[in-house]
């Protein structure tokens, strides 16, 4: 076998189980949701956490302010505003454990939903060995903090998005007081793979439709129960 074709193999092999590791580490623990809603009137909110392989697995779970989700306002950053607890813990195979989310008394806007980050990383308690290379997965989590009597249905809000086109840009501006998710979004029949979120009462711009003579934009969104809501349709005429 030629030298390169050794070098190569000697590379490769490592990365591959590497890789399946990764892999296996992943499909170890589940989260029990992909976002969550903070209602203010509630003392705390849980978050399951769920060990599917028979290897116990260390836990732990942060939040920021902010995300880093295309058109949030504001990137990760350390809060004092929700605390998750515990900070870290052992979950053993096959087993269940919860982890809850406090509110501090600290002012957050009673007008509009403010956008926290729970990150969650997980890597396997079992003894290693030197053959094996350990890497904690890290997963991060819309947590959307609600005050309550904001005005309209959050259910809706992905519908009264407003669309436009100006100075060779996509704008999206969203009026409501809810945060919207734009998923399954298509932009002339092009997925926008992450297309974001649109923060309350703000506009994003995006790069799409330039030198079209129309602009269709379709997507969805995501309810607070995690159900994918139907599909709506907008067509701009740019010329």
């Amino acid at each position: 076998m030629p030298d390169n074709t050794v070098m190569k193999l000697r590379i490769l092999i490592p990365v591959l189980a590497l890789l399946t590791f990764i892999s296996f580490a992943h499909a170890g623990v589940v989260i029990g949701g992909t976002r969550f809603v903070y209602p203010e009137k509630q003392h705390s909110i849980t978050v399951s956490v769920r060990n599917k392989s028979t290897l116990p697995w260390l836990v732990s779970a942060k939040i920021y302010a902010g995300g880093n989700w295309p058109g949030a306002t504001s990137a990760p950053q350390a809060t004092s505003a929700l605390v998750a607890t515990p900070a870290l813990f052992a979950l053993q195979g096959g087993r269940e454990n919860s982890i809850r989310i406090f509110r501090a008394d600290e002012g957050l806007p009673a007008d509009r939903e403010t956008l926290f980050t729970l990150s969650i990383s997980t890597i396997p308690a079992s003894k290693t060995s030197s053959d094996n290379v350990q890497m904690a997965v890290r997963s991060s989590f819309k947590v959307f903090y609600r005050p309550e009597g904001l005005n309209g249905n959050p259910e809706n809000a992905y519908r009264e998005i407003l669309w436009s086109y100006s100075a060779n840009q996509l704008v999206v501006k969203n009026p409501t007081p809810y945060y919207v998710t734009l998923f399954q979004t298509r932009i002339n029949n092009k997925s926008i793979d992450n297309a974001g979120i649109i923060a309350p009462f703000s506009q994003r711009k995006m790069d799409e439709c330039q030198k079209a003579p129309r602009c269709e934009i379709r997507w969805q969104t995501i309810n607070d129960y995690g159900r994918v809501m139907p599909p709506v349709v907008n067509i701009l005429n740019l010329k």
